[in-house]
């Protein structure tokens, strides 16, 4: 009897446990998100049941904040205006901007891997776009920036 009590408490306690899982992104993970933003993340993600979804990861850092957002789905969404830079070898029709938010600017590349299109836009975080980070351990011996790194883990996420 004692046996079946125990069984019965180890089982509602795990499903529990599973309930209050962390939210996971399909695309990055909060530990690599944390490393670009210097340390400790919160994690909104939303994805349904089709692959299509989005991934947010924020750092606060007194009264700034920097950021990594993630979007994918079957639509075309890029904020990049015509004549971007384009990229190769991150999927089809790549290209890289940088786009004025609201009280700050937030660097982007935008693609396609078959027919899913995603976007990966960086707010707030130096050396988004340069090959040369301030951070040496974040340096990348090909001479990607922080959001082609990024870029290309979403890309072989979907690939």
């Amino acid at each position: 009897m004692v046996r079946l009590v125990v069984l019965l408490i180890l089982i509602a306690s795990s499903t529990v446990a599973v309930g209050q899982a962390v939210a996971a992104c399909p695309w990055l993970t909060s530990g690599t998100a944390a490393k670009l933003l210097g340390g400790d993340v919160t994690v909104m993600a939303r994805v349904d049941a089709t692959g299509a979804g989005s991934c947010s990861f924020a750092r606060q850092n007194g009264a700034t904040s920097a950021s990594i957002e993630i979007l994918v789905g079957p639509t075309d969404t890029h904020p990049c205006p015509q004549g971007s830079m384009q990229l190769k070898a991150l999927g089809n029709e790549a290209m890289q901007c940088r786009v004025a938010k609201p009280a700050q600017p937030a660097d982007i590349i935008a693609g396609r891997i078959r027919n899913i299109y995603f976007v990966v836009t960086m707010t707030n975080v130096s050396g988004a776009n340069t090959t040369e980070p301030s951070d040496p351990r974040l340096a990348d011996s090909y001479g990607a920036s922080a959001l082609e790194r990024v870029a290309e883990l979403v890309v072989g996420n979907l690939y």
